[in-house]
């Protein structure tokens, strides 16, 4: 069977995915996470794991790498380029630039702004986690995530409504939330080319 090797920076977006891939591969590939614990850590070691993945898949092993960061306040087609540079670099086709045969082997997406633009992006997702937001007005931001999607943005509308007055818990908050998102109906575009890709991967 295939397997998928998901590497992300940080916890909360390990949580989130940990409730969402099951839903998305359905049982087609084994899976595993692989969390970094920070953005800059993550592409410090990206180059060598990517080169220990070449030459697993080069020993048969049928395997594709998913590599999923937060575009937070970088330039979101340099990061995305840097991102494909190590990938050649280690001899592996990307879902961008596939081998002659139309083979990829790396698959990378980035969360535009961050996790919580997809939150954002599904407002029945969060009505059905939190109950206070049942009967809630959902600011127009909400209907385009990825043009300001971020954990503060999200923290002070939560606010409002009376849910996590003190501090946003990321990781807590993913794990309620990302069980109830829908691919099909999510506003954020990069939510949506992150599923797709998966699909894709699975093909």
């Amino acid at each position: 069977m295939m397997r998928l090797e998901l590497i992300v920076e940080e916890p909360s977006m390990e949580e989130a995915l940990r409730h969402l891939l099951p839903r998305i591969v359905h049982g087609r590939a084994d899976w595993k996470l692989i969390n970094m614990r920070s953005k800059d850590r993550l592409l410090k070691r990206l180059p060598d794991r990517l080169r220990a993945y070449a030459a697993r898949i080069k020993s048969g092993e049928d395997l594709k790498i998913i590599v999923l960061v937060d575009r937070d306040s970088d330039d979101c087609h340099e990061l995305k380029r840097k991102l494909e540079q190590m990938a050649r670099n280690a001899g592996l086709p990307t879902k961008s630039c596939p081998d002659d045969d139309g083979v990829f082997r790396v698959m990378n997406r980035i969360a535009v702004v961050e996790l919580e633009s997809w939150f954002m992006g599904d407002t029945e997702a969060l009505r059905k986690t939190f109950g206070k937001l049942r009967g809630a007005r959902f600011p127009s931001s909400f209907t385009n995530p990825d043009n300001g999607g971020t954990w503060e943005r999200l923290h002070r509308f939560l606010k409002q409504h009376g849910i996590y007055r003190s501090s946003y818990p990321k990781i807590e908050a993913a794990r309620k939330i990302a069980p109830h998102l829908d691919p099909a109906h999510n506003l954020s575009r990069s939510f949506r080319v992150f599923c797709s890709g998966i699909e894709a991967c699975l093909s």
